[in-house]
């Protein structure tokens, strides 16, 4: 599997999202997976993971995910919201849903595939950091399987960015990287322009000899953890997401 970024919204009281402002969500998120290359996943920000009613004996199978797509058409351009129309559709039996995305306890979830592309890491936490702008009485929390996020995990709310410390010494850093602001990796997209697909398949690899094989096993790199940094987990030059955050806290966790 290719290295990948979690995000979450944890289903509590303190986190509330309504209707429009997943809406707004949305669109932001359709625009920057048209606007941009991803070679290894999209955005996949969800409150709702859908699948098709298969066990429904109302209708007939083969025609069921084209009477979905007709159905969540007109109900959309009647007015309905993107969670309005999925509740429609789930009371009508076509569909059925998993509430909060791919995660549990969530009240929206999702997760990317950026293997060693750090351009798509910059991309999705960019979006993020402008989602809590628009969901403004959410906090998002978002972890990096990678190099991207220094902290490894951090939480956005209302453009800010909030890292927490316990008594661990795996913390000590953190507050130095909060008070030089320097959370997020500097990222050159340059590097990035003619990046490859990422790809979980060899082909023809039954036909490879045995050093050819211990060659692909053994490169770790493929799967998307490859260190694609000038000097110290940063690009010389490049995006500073650190930049476009409006304040860091650490929060102590007891």
């Amino acid at each position: 599997m290719a290295r990948k970024i979690f995000y979450k919204i944890i289903d509590e009281p303190s986190n509330k999202i309504s209707d429009q402002e997943w809406d707004d969500v949305l669109r932001l998120q359709h625009w920057y997976n048209s606007e941009f290359i991803w070679t290894a996943g999209r955005l996949g920000f969800r409150m709702y993971a859908v699948f098709p009613n298969i066990d429904s004996n109302l209708i007939d199978f083969e025609s069921l995910d084209k009477i979905i797509h007709e159905r969540k058409k007109i109900l959309r351009q009647n007015g309905l919201t993107e969670n309005e129309t999925i509740q429609i559709l789930e009371a009508e039996g076509l569909v059925i849903t998993q509430k909060g995305g791919y995660i549990d306890k969530s009240l929206a979830s999702g997760f990317t595939r950026v293997a060693c592309n750090e351009f798509n890491a910059y991309l999705v936490c960019e979006f993020l950091l402008k989602s809590s702008l628009i969901l403004r009485n959410s906090t998002i929390t978002v972890s990096d399987e990678g190099e991207f996020i220094k902290s490894k995990s951090v939480m956005f709310h209302q453009g800010n960015a909030i890292l927490r410390k316990d008594n661990e010494k795996s913390g000590e850093r953190l507050p130095e990287m909060i008070l030089n602001r320097h959370i997020f990796a500097i990222v050159d997209p340059s590097k990035y322009n003619h990046h490859p697909d990422y790809r979980n398949t060899i082909n023809n690899f039954s036909t490879l000899n045995q050093e050819e094989k211990e060659s692909i096993l053994t490169d770790w790199n493929w799967l998307g953890f490859a260190g694609n940094y000038d000097i110290h987990g940063d690009d010389v030059r490049g995006y500073d997401l650190n930049k476009k955050v409006r304040s860091f806290y650490l929060e102590i966790i007891k």
